[in-house]
C-alpha cells in the first residue's frame, strides 16, 4: 500500500501548489475545500470501536456462513438442529444491522463532501458575481473558475482515494493483529515436548483427557486405547469431539488434564520432531503448491529419490493423472492448461503421505469433497496409504469406513459405542441409525 499511501498525502499537496502557482484566489479557494473536505473525511471515519463492532460482525457472518455451507452434507444425517442456521440467520441481521448504522452514520457529511466538490462552480459563482472587480479581464475570471474546477475534480479524487486507502489500512491492521492475537494464543496452548525420539509402539491412549476451547469444554474425561496397526472411523455429529481427538493426539493443543499416550508414554515426553515424522495427516482440502507434482509429493521426504517419489504416485494411483500431462511428474501445478479436479488433488498429497511413511496415519474428512468418479480411485490409494499402520479416520461419507476394524461412535464429547461395522449394523445402534439415514440420502433428488 506505500504507492497508495503516498498518492493519497501527495495529491491534495500538490493541488494547493498548482492551485497557489495559478493564481492566489484560487489556492485560497482550494484551502477551504481541501479544510472542508478533510473535515467531513474525519465525521465520515466515525468511531473507532464502532468500526471494531462492524469488523467483528462481519468476521463472524463469514465463519458462520463457511460452517453453514461445509455442514450442509451432514444436516440430515446426523441430525444437526436449526441452531447453525439460527447461527448464521443471527450474523447476518447483526451485521446488516451494523453495516446500516455505519453507513447512516456517513450520510450526512458524505453528502455535503458531494455538494461541495461537484457543485464547486454552483457555489463560487454567486461570490464572483458579487465580489468581482468590473475592470478585471473576464478571460482571467474564466480561467480561474475552469482551473478551480479542474483542481476541485482532481481534489475529489484525491479524498475519494484517501478514504479507500484509510479502509484498507484499517482491513490490514486489523487483519495483522488477528494475526499475532492468533500466534499468540498458539504459543501459550502450546504442547511442551519432551526429548525422546523413538516410539516402542504406535498404540494411542487417552486417559482421562479434558479439553475446551476457551470456556466451551469439547472433552470431559474421555478414555480409550487404540491398538498399533488397526484402522479407527470416528462418527457423530459436528461439534462432538472428532476431529479435536485428532488434533490432540497430533500434539497441536495442549490439554487440560489427563494424559495422551503413545507407545504407554505421553506424547509430552516426546520430541517436537519424533510426533510430527510419526504421524501424517490428509485433510479434506489438502493444499498443493505451485511448483511440479514431483516437489509437490517429495516436501513429504526432502531426501527421497526420484524412484521412491514417482512409487508414492503408482501407489496412490496417479498413473491416470500423470499419463494427461506431457510432462508427467514434472508438471507444475497452476500453470496454463493444468486442471485438477479435487480427487485428483487428493491422490497427489495420498502420495505424499505415503513418502512420509508415517507410522500413524490421521485422515480427517479425506474424501469428503471427493467426486463418486474420483471416489474407487481414492480408495485404492487409502488401502496403500494404511497398509500396517495406525489410522484414525473422521467421515461423514459412511460408505468410506465400513471396512475398518473398528468404528467409534461420539456424541458430546463422549463414545457412546464401539465396535465393527457388521456388530453395529446389527444392534438397534446411533451407528445403524447414521447409516439409514446416509443411504436414504444418497437416494435425495431435486426434481424438477
Amino acid at each position: 500500500m506505500i504507492p497508495d499511501n503516498a498518492g493519497a498525502i501527495l495529491t491534495p499537496i500538490l493541488v494547493l501548489i498548482v492551485g497557489f502557482m495559478v493564481d492566489v484566489k484560487v489556492g485560497l479557494a482550494l484551502v477551504l475545500f481541501t479544510v472542508f473536505g478533510a473535515g467531513q473525511i474525519m465525521l465520515m471515519s466515525g468511531d473507532k470501536s464502532f468500526m471494531a463492532i462492524y469488523q467483528a460482525a462481519l468476521e463472524k457472518m463469514n465463519s458462520e456462513t463457511v460452517e453453514y455451507v461445509r455442514g450442509m452434507q451432514v444436516v440430515k444425517i446426523f441430525g444437526a438442529s436449526v441452531n447453525s442456521f439460527k447461527a448464521l440467520h443471527k450474523a447476518i441481521m447483526d451485521y446488516s444491522k451494523y453495516a446500516l448504522n455505519y453507513s447512516m452514520s456517513c450520510r450526512k457529511p458524505y453528502v455535503r463532501f458531494q455538494i461541495i466538490f461537484l457543485g464547486a462552480i454552483a457555489i463560487l459563482t454567486p461570490f464572483l458575481v458579487l465580489f468581482m472587480d468590473l475592470q478585471l479581464n473576464p478571460a482571467v475570471i474564466a480561467v480561474d473558475l475552469i482551473m478551480v474546477l479542474f483542481l476541485s475534480g482532481v481534489l475529489f479524487s484525491g479524498f475519494m482515494k484517501i478514504m479507500h486507502v484509510s479502509m484498507y489500512a484499517y482491513m490490514g491492521i486489523s487483519a495483522v493483529e488477528k494475526l499475532e492475537e492468533i500466534f499468540t494464543g498458539m504459543q501459550q496452548d502450546k504442547l511442551e515436548f519432551g526429548t525422546l525420539e523413538k516410539f516402542e509402539n504406535y498404540e494411542i491412549e487417552f486417559d482421562n483427557v479434558s479439553f475446551g476451547y476457551k470456556d466451551e469444554m469439547i472433552l470431559e474425561n474421555l478414555s480409550f486405547k487404540l491398538e498399533a496397526n488397526k484402522s479407527y472411523a470416528l462418527v457423530g455429529a459436528s461439534g462432538s469431539g472428532k476431529s479435536t481427538i485428532a488434533k490432540l493426539i497430533s500434539g497441536f493443543y495442549k490439554i487440560h488434564s489427563g494424559a495422551i499416550k503413545i507407545g504407554g508414554k505421553s506424547i509430552s515426553d516426546y520430541s517436537e520432531d519424533a510426533i510430527t515424522r510419526s504421524i501424517a495427516f490428509v485433510f479434506q482440502d489438502s493444499k498443493l503448491f505451485k511448483t511440479s507434482i514431483f516437489e509437490n509429493v517429495q516436501i513429504a521426504n526432502p531426501n527421497a529419490r526420484k524412484e521412491q517419489v514417482l512409487k508414492a504416485l503408482h501407489l496412490a494411483g496417479c498413473d491416470e493423472l500423470l499419463a494427461k500431462f506431457p510432462l508427467k511428474d514434472q508438471t507444475v501445478i497452476g500453470s496454463k492448461g493444468v486442471f485438477l479436479s479435487g480427487g485428483e488433488k487428493q491422490r497427489i498429497a495420498i502420495a505424499r503421505a505415503i513418502l512420509k511413511d508415517a507410522n500413524i496415519i490421521i485422515m480427517d474428512e479425506a474424501s469428503a469433497a471427493v467426486d463418486p468418479e474420483n471416489e474407487h480411485e481414492l480408495q485404492k490409494a487409502f488401502k496403500n496409504l494404511i497398509k500396517g499402520k495406525t489410522v484414525i479416520m473422521i467421515a461423514h461419507r459412511l460408505s468410506s469406513i465400513r471396512a475398518v476394524d473398528e468404528v467409534l461412535v461420539m456424541e458430546k464429547g463422549k463414545i457412546i459405542e464401539r465396535g465393527n461395522d457388521a456388530e453395529l449394523m446389527k444392534e438397534d445402534s446411533k451407528y445403524k441409525y447414521f447409516q439409514d439415514l446416509y443411504a436414504k440420502a444418497n437416494d435425495w433428488r431435486v426434481r424438477i
